[in-house]
This record gives C-alpha cells, structure tokens and sequence, in this order.
C-alpha cells in the first residue's frame, strides 16, 4: 500500500470519498470491490479519529431492546457475525456480566432472562453464516450470587446483588487495524488512498459538485481531484464541510457533540467484562436504572469506558483532560466499593466525538443514537453530485456502506453488482479455520519467536503474516523487540512505514502497532521507533525530536 498523490489527479473517479475512518473505509472497500473506481482522502491518518476512540467493541445490538428497536438489535447482531467471516483474526468473544438485583423489578433475574431470550430470538439463524467452530458465539450462562462471587470477588459490595447474566460480545484486538485493513482490502481491488490530504473545498459547476480542492498536508501542495460524486463521511467534521455549500443539510440536523472518555488502567478483572449501572441517567423507553460504563479486560490491562461529556470547543483540538480522568474514576470507585482506583493506575487515555441530534443537550443523560444518515443532496437540497454519510456506530459501518453504494450505483447508472462484502473475507482475513491456522504458525515460526509473538502477529496482520515475517526476516535487528515489555518487532516499524503508509510517529505508536494504546512504551522505545522512521522517510534530528513530543503531547492529560 503506498501513498501516491500522481494517481489522483488525470482523472474523473466514479466516486471521491472524504473520510478515512471506519465508514470510509467501509464505503472504499464495498466500492471497490464493485469495481467503482474510487479516490478514499483522510486529512490526518485512516482511522485517528472517532473510529480509534471506540471501547474496541463490535456490539451485538442489546442495547437497542429497551428503546424497542428489534430491527437495530437484529441488524447489529448479523454484524457483529460478519465480522467473525471476514476478519477472523481481529477479534474475540468476551463474556460480559450483566449483574441482577432484588427489590428492582427491572434488574432482577427474571426480567434480564426474558430480556435474553427475546435477544435470541432475534438472533436466530445468525450462527449458520459462521462456517469456522472456533468463531461461534458460545453459549451464555446465568451465575448465582454465589457462583458469582467465587468468579469476581470485585462484586461483593453490590447490594442486593443476587446473581448475573453471562452475555458474550466481539471485542476487537486492534480497532485501528480493523480500520485498516478494510483500507487495504480496497486498495487491493484498485481504490487510490491516501492519508494526510486535506480537503479544501468542493468544485462546483452550477448546482453541481464535480470533485474537490485538496492540500498534500505533508508537502502543503495543492491540487485538484475530479469525481462523478463526492461522498462526505468525514464524520463529526461533516457538518462542517457541508457549510462551505450553503444549501446543504442533513435529515437530522446535529445539535452537538459527546465527548466519550476511555481509561486503560490497571487490570481489574481478567476474564469477565463487567456491565455496571452509574448514577448516570440514559434515554430509553425502558430504563434499568441508570447508564452503563464497560470494564473490560483488554490485551492485560482493563478498558474502561465511557464518559457523556458535552463538547462545544473546536473538533481539532478534542483531548482528555485532567478533570474528565478524575471525574471518570470518582464514578468507577463509587460504583466499586473497595477498588480504590487511583491517578497512578491508569496507563492511558484517549476520548473521541459522538455527534448528538437531541433538542436539548443534557450533561447528565447519554443520548447517543445507533441511528446513522445517508442523504442524497440532489434530492433533498437541489444540490446534485455530492452524497452524506453519516454513521453512528463502528459495528454498523459495513451494512451502510452497502446502503449507500447500492444508492451511488443507480445514481452512476451503472448495472446492479451483488454486494460481497458479507460474505468475501478482508484482504487479511482469509482464514477458514483459525484455531489450526494460529497453531500451524507458531509451528512454522518457533525457531525465530515465541508463541505470544506469532499470535500477536496473527491479531494484527492475518493471513499476511508470511508476508511480515519475511519482511523482519530481511534484517538481523528486525526480529529485535522493540521494547522488552511488548510484542512489537523493530521490523514491525519499517514495515508500517514501507507497506502501510505510516508517516507519522504517532501513527506507529498509536495505530500500527498500538505499542502507545495500552501505556507510555519509554522513552528509548521512541527514540527508537523515530529513528526507524527518520532512516526511510529521512527526518533530521529536529524532526525526530518534535515527533518524539507528539507522542508524548498524547499523554499530558494530566497537565491540562
């Protein structure tokens, strides 16, 4: 995968997508595989954004029952599924533990049961899509209150805790990687990307947009991009690009933006992900008392999230602060009598943008929707040649990418082409069978690293692991890790920077390789990894140390 910016311009693509997150992607590579000629433009790099700031789920819809939206639980469940067929490698069950109370009608046992079985209900026949044993969901279970305990002690101070539903739900090794690789699937079937290329402004003819004003933000250049439709799915900065036509609008117009904060802390529980009520309010026509937060053990560490902050400062400048953290943990060691989480024992922190489309904004009540938009402005704005595309959740961005291709084929003319993006495994995902996969490559590979290694391999990089490998085994250093601590290789880094269009350090700490995510890798693992960087791209020292500061600007939450 290499960024050229020559193979944009010279000619008019079917379609220029703005927007590398995971709608994007997910437009790029439904797109692509039509055999739509398409221009995919992310103005920082694929995938930093919202789709980065995720608890790392792909959710299986049960949050929808009690705003009686059946049709939402199916449609997130059948995803979820997609996910086991075409990334086999990015993902894995989790049992989450739902707790249940007496003396609360809608937190007791039989109540969380029924709401179980109407979720199965709308779960039937999933299962068949899912030809791999090891990808099934395993079957759920209920713990009584002792049985509970036994497993999580963390839950003895629960009061009138009287036992908790087992549900399973897909959690994602690397949501960044997911990103990508859906990035790199279009680009094998003939997509041109490219990161770090800004768009300036669309190219009108009349009421008609015939492709966009764009800036190399690495050289400054700028240049033009001809396209038949430009599709916005920039995310929280859509409503923005929208404005410079004035007389675009979407459906539903937003009314703000949520700022969700995450904290990787400490591992609090090592194979339950926990469920929990805060005194935090949510909307819904049924209510079990209060909004939930995640604790989820995630690569041994625990996953935390989410906050419902209102945001109204410039979206560029979004960051965790120091009050968001103290905050966050006042309500976790509230809910957890006895935790004592503290400053120290959060290792990172990371928060994104839920746009909102609520009259009234409320601190207190989480309204986030499932809802996503797919506006056609030729219909609805007189404005023809430009789509928006508005998603609301990372496990329902491939069904409305299909949507929406399905959409800017008839407006293309162009005959009718079966989706396949159900069904055809990710460019890395072909893997039938990943339980003997996995074992026939820590075989093929125990002479030059451990087991955990190839694994974490195999989580990142799938069925291209031969390719990797072979790559690290390419230099002597390269099999070298790049810190004691983690499961990064040094060759991992060139790799990233050759094959994967890494051009920033932050996007090796953060997003290839997630050696940041899970906490400050040292100092000498950056200077490292600059320097890596520094030899292919030819930084000069001063270029390595101010992205040296980046990385380190990602965790001075603490001073703001």
């Amino acid at each position: 995968m290499k960024r050229n910016i020559a193979n944009f311009q010279d000619r008019t693509f079917d379609l220029i997508i703005i927007g590398g997150g995971i709608t994007g992607a997910c437009l790029a590579h439904d797109a692509a595989s039509r055999g739509l000629s398409v221009a995919l433009l992310e103005k920082s790099d694929f995938g930093a954004a919202t789709s980065s700031a995720s608890s790392k789920l792909l959710h299986g819809g049960i949050r929808y029952l009690p705003k009686a939206q059946p049709l939402k639980v199916r449609e997130s469940a059948r995803e979820r599924t997609i996910c086991q067929v075409i990334a086999p490698h990015m993902s894995h069950y989790v049992p989450f533990l739902i707790p249940t109370m007496k003396d609360n009608f809608m937190k007791g046992k039989m109540a969380i049961q029924v709401g179980m079985q109407l979720y199965n209900f709308l779960c039937i026949g999933l299962e068949k899509m899912v030809k791999d044993p090891a990808k099934k969901i395993p079957l759920a279970a209920f713990y009584g209150r002792d049985d509970l305990l036994g497993h999580v002690p963390l839950l003895k101070n629960f009061e009138g805790l009287t036992g908790a539903q087992v549900l399973y739900e897909s959690q994602m090794f690397n949501s960044e990687r997911m990103t990508l690789a859906f990035i790199k699937t279009a680009v094998s079937n003939g997509a041109q990307v490219a990161n770090y290329v800004s768009v300036q402004d669309f190219m009108n003819r009349g009421r008609r947009v015939s492709g966009v004003l764009c800036r190399d933000v690495l050289t400054g250049h700028d240049f033009e991009i001809n396209g038949k439709i430009v599709v916005n799915a920039a995310g929280p900065f859509l409503p923005g690009l929208n404005r410079k036509i004035e007389e675009l609008k979407l459906v539903r117009q937003n009314t703000g933006f949520s700022k969700g904060v995450h904290l990787v802390t400490r591992q609090i529980e090592d194979h339950f992900a926990l469920a929990v009520s805060s005194g935090k309010k949510t909307e819904g026509l049924v209510s079990r008392g209060g909004r939930h937060f995640f604790v989820i053990p995630w690569r041994q560490r625990s996953l935390i999230g989410t906050t419902n902050v209102p945001f109204t400062g410039d979206l560029n400048e979004v960051k965790v602060t120091a009050k968001d953290i103290n905050d966050f943990i006042r309500d976790i060691n509230d809910t957890f009598a006895g935790l004592n989480l503290e400053k120290s024992d959060i290792y990172f922190a990371f928060t994104g943008l839920y746009p909102l489309v609520s009259d009234e904004i409320k601190p207190e009540t989480y309204q986030g929707t499932g809802d996503y938009q797919l506006v056609d402005h030729a219909v609805k704005d007189n404005v023809d040649g430009i789509v928006s595309v508005l998603g609301a959740k990372y496990t329902t961005a491939r069904v409305l990418a299909e949507r929406a291709i399905d959409l800017l084929i008839v407006k293309l003319g162009l005959p009718k082409k079966k989706c396949v993006t159900s069904t055809e495994p990710l460019f890395e995902g072909r893997i039938p069978d990943m339980e003997n996969f996995l074992a026939k490559k820590k075989k093929e590979y125990r002479d030059i690293m451990a087991p955990s290694e190839v694994e974490c391999l195999v989580k990142s990089h799938g069925s291209e692991i031969d390719a990797v490998v072979r790559h690290l085994q390419g230099q002597r250093s390269f099999l070298e890790k790049i810190c004691p601590e983690r499961e990064t290789f040094v060759g991992e880094i060139d790799y990233a920077v050759r094959k994967e269009m890494a051009y920033t350090l932050t996007d090796i700490i953060f997003r290839r390789t997630g050696l940041g995510t899970i906490g400050h890798p040292g100092e000498k693992s950056l200077c490292r990894s600059a320097e890596i960087m520094g030899n292919v791209l030819g930084w000069s020292q001063k270029k390595i140390n101010d992205e040296i500061a980046l990385v380190n600007k990602e965790y001075s939450y603490w001073e703001n």
